[in-house]
């Protein structure tokens, strides 16, 4: 199942050469929703519930083993997600400003 009908690998290609210059930024297709799962978990979620259309911020030391580390900070567009915190909800020029914040206080 596709979060939008236009997803697949050669999308997922196309918007990582947005970000080919900044080794940083990790762009990848994820067809089985794995990563989505597992993010969701790593943020409290219940089984089950799915992460996308996240942003997430580690230090850059933590490394994920096992289980994902929690973020330093993080965004999110999800709305009225049952799971996800609304505190960390953001979209348009609020996320726009948040990702700005995050990233100043990181680099």
């Amino acid at each position: 199942m596709m979060m939008y009908e236009l997803d697949s690998f050669d999308a997922a290609l196309g918007a990582s050469k947005l970000f080919r210059d900044d080794p940083r930024v990790s762009q990848f297709y994820d067809p089985t929703k794995l990563s989505g799962l597992e993010v969701a978990a790593g943020l409290g979620a219940k089984s089950g519930d799915l992460a996308w259309d996240v942003y997430l911020f580690f230090d850059d030391q933590d490394e994920w083993d096992e289980q994902m580390p929690q973020p330093t900070d993080w965004a999110h567009q999800l709305g009225d997600s049952s799971w996800a915190d609304p505190g960390q909800l953001f979209q348009g020029d609020q996320l726009t400003q948040k990702l700005r914040e995050i990233m100043g206080f990181l680099f």
